[in-house]
């Protein structure tokens, strides 16, 4: 009896195990490119300006509707609001790992960095997540697409994760000064 039982029940418990898995690894990695806000990123856009009536820039393309992001193949989607007058760009950069960083920053009209969220992050458990601290995060707000991001020192022991990050609110900054009135729609 214990012969016919054990391998059917062995075989169920590493199957789904690896179910588990999979189901985690897609969470952890899945990127959002179909124009439609998650509530991950409602929540983002409101921790950023507060209320508001977020909505994704999108074209026509081949007769379907795309996030708008002016050719950059790191900027995932473009979120405005009209009547504040202000964009969140959500954006997937690489840190320590490829593709480890999924933000969203947000910009106001004069161009300066107002906040920044983090939708997932892929990057070495308290290692490379210290980019996530306040204290690092606080030195990006205020910047405008004329500062140097690159001055701001890294978090120790993650460098990689800081130059990540400093690369994408570099991207974001010079993204939105190049398109300012095709974002905000003047």
């Amino acid at each position: 009896m214990k012969e016919k039982i054990m391998p059917p029940l062995v075989l169920t418990v590493i199957c789904a195990v690896i179910s588990a898995l999979l189901a985690l690894a897609y969470n952890a990695t899945y990127v959002d490119l179909t124009g439609v806000m998650t509530d991950e990123m409602k929540q983002g856009c409101k921790n950023i300006f507060g209320d508001g009536k977020y909505s994704i820039l999108t074209e026509e393309k081949d007769g379907k509707k795309i996030p708008v992001t002016f050719g950059n193949d790191k900027i995932n989607s473009i979120i405005v609001d009209p009547d504040i007058k202000a964009c969140i760009i959500e954006i997937t950069e690489d840190g320590y790992a490829k593709d480890g960083l999924h933000l969203l920053v947000g910009i106001d009209e004069s161009g300066s960095v107002k906040g920044i969220e983090f939708l997932s992050i892929g990057e070495t458990p308290g290692l490379g997540t210290k980019v996530q601290d306040e204290k690092f995060l606080s030195k990006f707000t205020g910047l405008t697409s004329e500062d140097n991001t690159a001055a701001i020192d890294n978090v120790t022991a993650a460098t990689f994760s800081s130059k990540g990050m400093k690369n994408a609110v570099s991207e974001c900054l010079e993204l939105y000064s190049e398109n300012k009135e095709a974002i905000l729609g003047e």
